[in-house]
């Protein structure tokens, strides 16, 4: 019989931070937990609220599987004396099976031979017996980035647990971490329904905790009420005259900081509304997530929304609430007016007090290097007109200097989440060309997962630039990330980095870009015990790591830039790269890539035991030997310069055609032959048609399997 199985951890408030990781764990932990005990269930679903985390399981079965399993004792030989009697490791062995020898069998063991043995059958238990080892292990394998210790207790979780309701149909699954048992009581809203309550079975749990306690434990439900009620507030009381500004992030916090959401709007004195619009809207959501609302012209309103942790507001919530951001908008304003006093020279001035890491110099002397780097980035992009435009580079150095001087200002100490938005807006007002004050915002794109690229050129240049300052500094400091520790974020800087090569098409050598960046790290500081060569490798591998990355998200096949890695030219240019997986990629789709791997593959296997002695035309004595030759000086200019104008998809074409030549040649000649001379003529013949396919990609790394291409 199948019955339903609820788990409920109750907390103290949970940080809306650790929701996204514990609705994850919990998943797969109970999951991989429930499929180790062989339990089967139709469905397991988690679901968190601000005061605990809960899982589902819909269909578990009352059983455990059934499981044969094959024992094996000593090998046959060992089991039995020359007389054919049971020794005593095989009488041994039947004991502990609580078996006699004769009730054993042979058992053969692939590879090594004939065992004694004994196949078995565990029937399995009832659900009910291994759920509370279970879950009680699922609640202690629970990790999250930030965890405490409470009391004398000697587990963490993420907050005290307060209680656990752990119900399998009606029946309570019985077990006790931290001192507290499991029952079948759970614990509504907080002030709304303080009591406790008890729940019949795990079939009533969610009705009884929304009718009786006043908790919506769904988040996604919760979301649904509070993008819900903003449309119907722009739609109906307002007639689409405002709208909300829904930030995902801050929503998904206030889902996680309500039970039961109630949408509240509120009003601040506009005397704050001369303060540059995007500082204002961070101003609004950044401490007390609230939601800031726009007019139809796109400009901010009085008007804010408060997503309370309630069904009903007498006007006092509302109230608070107004009085809160009024303090806030306050600090804001004066922020803001003493910001104004002061001018982008104190400012850079104030840098050199900041330190950017310790033993890499300050923030002013990074940004000096960023002015450095950008310029040699900009030098190393050819044909982009925008990059030729009067005043562009004096555009870019300026952005440079001044990217980083609002780290300083009193509006981002306050508020760091402006940084770049101050920036931008201060140098706005300043008077700073639009080319600078963009570049000084974009340059901090992208700064999260899903987040937008930079636009301008210069803004994707010094974005570039600062990326890869910081990667290499890092790495040169001895900071490389490891595992699922990325302390500085450089996997999302090198992803960055990627993207916008990709975005504005720029087809440059970063390995040339970490060496000069190198070179400014070496100039000013000490490295000593630091294998450098290694280091710019390092990062080299690092960042294509994170283009392999985004193929992989989009499951996109690995062996073919594995293959493109390998090649002997054109390998550090994640443009040139980008596009040679592509005409790969629509080769594969459209013809048949054995016409390139099979004969490459065939030169490869011999080419490695060659000198580098050249081809002797002389030495031949096959005309195939002459065609090959022949075919191979034709096409190989030809090759050369259509990889060199990125024509890709037609240099495909060609060793496609040169590949039949190939073939021929290895059908009718001895590669091998008696004559050294000769034998060693071939072999360099081959090397050098293995070169040619080596110009554009190792081919022989490209996965085949059976007559079709692995997709």
């Amino acid at each position: 019989m199948k019955k339903q199985l609820i788990l409920e951890i109750g907390t103290e408030e949970l940080p809306p931070s650790c929701a996204a990781e514990g609705l994850a764990g919990l998943k797969k932990i109970l999951g991989n937990n429930l499929a180790g005990s062989r339990i089967d269930y139709r469905e397991l679903k988690t679901f968190i609220s601000p005061r605990r985390l809960t899982a589902l399981v819909e269909g578990l079965d009352d059983m455990q599987r059934s499981e044969e399993k094959t024992v094996t004792g000593p090998p046959k030989k060992i089991a039995f004396d020359s007389n054919g009697k049971p020794t005593k490791a095989a009488e041994g062995f039947a004991r502990s099976l609580n078996l006699k020898v004769v009730d054993l069998e042979e058992i053969e063991v692939k590879g090594r031979g004939i065992y004694l043995g004994k196949k078995i059958v565990d029937p399995g238990e009832k659900t009910a017996g291994v759920l509370p080892d279970i879950l009680k292990e699922t609640i202690l394998s629970l990790t999250f980035s930030k965890q405490m210790a409470w009391a004398d207790h000697d587990i963490r979780f993420v907050r005290p647990i307060r209680w656990i309701l752990a119900l399998y149909g009606s029946d309570i699954v019985d077990f006790s971490i931290a001192g507290i048992n499991s029952s079948n009581m759970t614990s509504g809203h907080r002030t709304l329904s303080p009591d406790p309550i008890k729940v019949k079975n795990a079939e009533a749990y969610f009705k009884l905790l929304n009718d009786d306690g006043k908790v919506i434990v769904d988040p996604v439900k919760r979301r649904e009420i509070i993008t819900g009620g903003i449309r119907k507030l722009e739609t109906g009381k307002w007639k689409d005259k405002f709208r909300v500004i829904v930030d995902e992030d801050l929503l998904d916090d206030v889902v996680n900081l309500v039970e039961m959401p109630n949408i509240l709007v509120g009003d601040f004195p506009e005397d704050f509304l001369y303060i540059p619009t995007d500082i204002l809207i961070e101003a609004i959501q950044h401490h007390q997530k609230y939601f800031a609302v726009l007019d139809t012209a796109g400009k901010v309103t009085t008007k804010f929304i408060i997503i309370s942790n309630g069904i009903k507001d007498d006007g006092g919530i509302r109230k608070g609430n107004e009085r809160v951001l009024g303090a806030r908008l306050s600090d804001a304003s004066f922020f803001y007016e003493e910001d104004k006093k002061n001018d982008f020279k104190y400012w850079s001035d104030k840098l050199e007090g900041v330190i950017f890491y310790y033993g890499l110099g300050s923030m002013k002397e990074k940004s000096q290097r960023l002015a450095k780097i950008s310029s040699h980035l900009a030098g190393l992009i050819k044909n982009k007109k925008s990059l030729l435009q009067k005043g562009f580079s004096d555009d870019l150095k300026r952005a440079s200097l001044l990217c980083k001087c609002d780290l300083v200002t009193n509006m981002v100490v306050e508020f760091p989440k402006l940084q770049g938005i101050v920036g931008r807006e201060y140098a706005r007002e300043k008077g700073e060309k639009e080319s600078v004050y963009r570049a000084i915002f974009e340059h901090y794109q992208p700064r999260f997962a899903g987040d937008q690229l930079p636009e301008t050129p210069a803004g994707q240049i010094l974005s570039i630039a600062d990326k890869i300052d910081t990667i290499t500094g890092m790495f040169m400091a001895g900071n490389v990330p490891s595992g699922s520790e990325d302390p500085f974020a450089l996997r999302r800087k090198a992803s960055g980095i990627v993207r916008t090569v990709l975005k504005g098409g720029y087809d440059i050598s970063l390995v040339d870009l970490i060496e000069f960046t190198k070179d400014q790290y070496l100039k000013s500081f000490d490295f000593k015990g630091t294998d450098i060569d290694k280091v710019v490798k390092d990062i080299w591998v690092f960042i294509i790591a994170r283009y392999s990355f985004l193929l992989e998200k989009e499951k996109k096949r690995l062996d073919i830039l594995e293959s493109i890695l390998n090649a002997h030219e054109g390998r550090h240019s994640i443009i040139d790269i980008d596009l040679r997986y592509k005409a790969i990629e629509d080769f594969i789709t459209e013809r048949d890539i054995k016409n390139i791997t099979a004969p490459m593959v065939r030169c490869k296997n011999i080419s490695g035991k060659v000198n580098d002695s050249q081809v002797k035309a002389s030495l031949f004595e096959d005309e195939m030997e002459e065609k090959l030759f022949s075919a191979l000086n034709n096409i190989k200019d030809i090759i050369t310069g259509q990889i060199a104008g990125k024509d890709y998809g037609k240099a495909l074409g060609q060793l496609e055609g040169f590949g039949k030549t190939v073939d021929l040649f290895f059908d009718k000649v001895m590669v091998m032959a008696e004559d050294k001379k000769v034998r060693s003529n071939r072999l360099n013949l081959v090397r050098d048609t293995s070169y040619l396919y080596l110009k554009f990609a190792d081919f022989s790394r490209l996965v085949i399997e059976g007559d079709k291409n692995i997709k």
